[in-house]
């Protein structure tokens, strides 16, 4: 009996995970291909349902054409290029809906069940907690757009794209756990303090991810190793702005993206000869491998991004790895923490 309910439960996370990295894809596709602002209500059930006739096509078009999006950047959009993006943002929130369905279901009918410990149910409670907060937080993302300024607040951008990829780390991590791989152990002193700092790293690096796509920084330079004509770029800080422009400076956000990502590197690499060999645990050693293979992808794809001016398709694979890394590193890091 444990078997099967163990299995049932195993094969839910498996879908969750799936169908997230999906909706993480889409997601940011829909910004790269600048589609998130093609919808300018949020209805909870009649959101589900397309425009489905000519007439309803240019009802949907005619209300998108009173934000500023439409006024400022799109004047001359046609209904043909406007259903390209609304679709795009349309499958997102579908995706959205369906996640809740997919998680809400199978929760409910296994707690009814008792297949859950009281532990696995807090956490399964604190994640259908987190899913509905995301979807008011990707509403109140949108809606920074659609008032004077038409474009998506980036800082909201990275809120949205960082819960995302906490929800997707947490139900790794309960998934992880389901499986019979051992103790993670830490037969250095150091090596826990070292993965947890590369860890943050790795959070800080998705943040300023997320404000260079919000901002289109990675338009702002395209070259490497160098920023234009220098490694440090000139106007790299400007102390009048807010807070240095730390949040804000899209010199600064990409200079500082880049320097995260190498110190994201070199920090795997002095883990991997310093603790490596001292690693025990099988599965962990396979894990650890697979982070050091996610940073070097990740930093390889994230050169061609810019050497390519940020085009969708690598922009898209940049996430998509980026998204893997977070999540194995948040597991790994979990995993440690526990013991």
């Amino acid at each position: 009996m444990y078997k099967s309910e163990n299995f049932q439960i195993s094969l839910w996370l498996v879908s969750l995970m799936s169908i997230i990295l999906l909706m993480i894809i889409v997601g940011g596709l829909t910004r790269l291909t600048e589609s998130g602002l093609s919808m300018v209500d949020w209805r909870l059930f009649m959101g589900t349902i397309p425009p489905l006739s000519h007439g309803d096509w240019l009802k949907v078009f005619e209300d998108y054409k009173q934000y500023p999006e439409y006024q400022i950047k799109n004047i001359n959009m046609t209904l043909s290029e406007f259903k390209y993006i609304f679709w795009w943002e349309y499958g997102h929130r579908v995706l959205g809906r369906l996640i809740g369905i997919i998680f809400i279901i199978p929760f409910i009918y296994f707690a009814l069940k008792k297949y859950f410990s009281n532990e696995e149910l807090y956490s399964y409670s604190f994640l259908l907690f987190l899913g509905g907060a995301q979807g008011i937080i990707g509403w109140w993302m949108v809606k920074s757009g659609l008032d004077v300024n038409p474009y998506v607040s980036h800082l909201r951008l990275a809120v949205h794209l960082i819960i995302a990829q906490i929800i997707l780390s947490l139900i790794a991590y309960l998934f992880l756990k389901r499986l019979d791989i051992g103790i993670y152990k830490n037969n250095f002193s150091s090596h826990k303090t070292f993965f947890i700092f590369f860890n943050i790293i790795i959070f800080f690096t998705v943040i300023y991810g997320a404000f260079m796509a919000g901002l289109d920084a990675g338009k702002s330079f395209n070259t490497w190793p160098k920023m234009g004509d220098n490694y440090i770029p000139e106007n790299l800080i400007f102390i009048e702005d807010r807070l240095f422009g730390f949040f804000d400076n899209s010199i600064f956000i990409h200079f500082f993206h880049r320097a995260l990502a190498y110190l994201s590197f070199l920090t795997i690499l002095y883990m991997c000869f310093k603790h490596f060999k001292g690693i025990e645990n099988k599965y962990q050693k396979i894990h650890f491998l697979i982070l050091l293979f996610l940073v070097l992808i990740q930093l390889f794809i994230g050169v061609f991004v810019v050497l390519s001016n940020v085009q969708v398709f690598l922009g898209s694979i940049h996430q998509i790895i980026g998204t893997l890394l977070f999540v194995s590193a948040t597991c790994y890091s979990l995993q440690i923490l526990k013991n």
